[in-house]
């Protein structure tokens, strides 16, 4: 098979300074930032980093409870960003779903929240007892990638991607290679 011509036809951004392209190049040219002090980590002992990026948005109520109660904090960014992404290229949620369209995501880790909840559990009642059956599927490294499949009903490849900082770049570069070899006609 010919290797197949690769272009990027829609994008979804969602950062610590701001939502969509026109937002973050914005801030980026102006050489605002995203980070701000953390004062709720006071309370972990010799922790010397107390500064973090945090996206400010507000998705309460934006998707139904039965869709999102599998997801933590990332996987809901994840959702938002990805659905700006479709919207953007103009693919239709029939494509999306038809097993033409795959995904590759990356993410580091979980939500931090989830973690923090299931080993303060773990470790606190040497017990798994009170946790919900969704606390595993909230922080596991894979979370996005799982939950955006079956969030937009991706049947394609599924490629998630865990390796640290690059992880964003790895998925971009599987996703390319997808496309490029013939493996998925189009890649989220």
């Amino acid at each position: 098979m010919q290797p197949q011509r690769v272009v990027i036809t829609g994008l979804g951004v969602t950062s610590p300074i701001g939502e969509g392209l026109d937002e973050v190049s914005a801030a980026l040219q102006t050489g605002r930032h995203g980070i701000r002090a953390m004062p709720e980590w006071d309370r972990i002992g010799d922790l010397r980093t107390k500064l973090a990026g945090v996206v400010g948005l507000d998705l309460k109520g934006r998707y139904p409870r039965k869709k999102i109660r599998s997801m933590g904090r990332v996987s809901l960014l994840a959702t938002y960003a990805t659905e700006a992404a479709i919207a953007d290229a103009g693919l239709d949620p029939e494509l999306v779903s038809s097993g033409r369209v795959g995904l590759a995501y990356g993410s580091t880790t979980g939500s931090s929240d989830a973690m923090e909840e299931f080993c303060g559990t773990l470790f606190t009642n040497y017990s798994l007892k009170g946790l919900s059956g969704n606390s595993y599927l909230k922080m596991m490294s894979h979370t996005c990638a799982a939950n955006l499949a079956l969030f937009f009903q991706i049947r394609g490849r599924i490629i998630p991607t865990c390796s640290a900082c690059t992880s964003g770049a790895q998925a971009i570069g599987y996703a390319y290679e997808s496309v490029k070899y013939g493996l998925q006609e189009v890649m989220v």
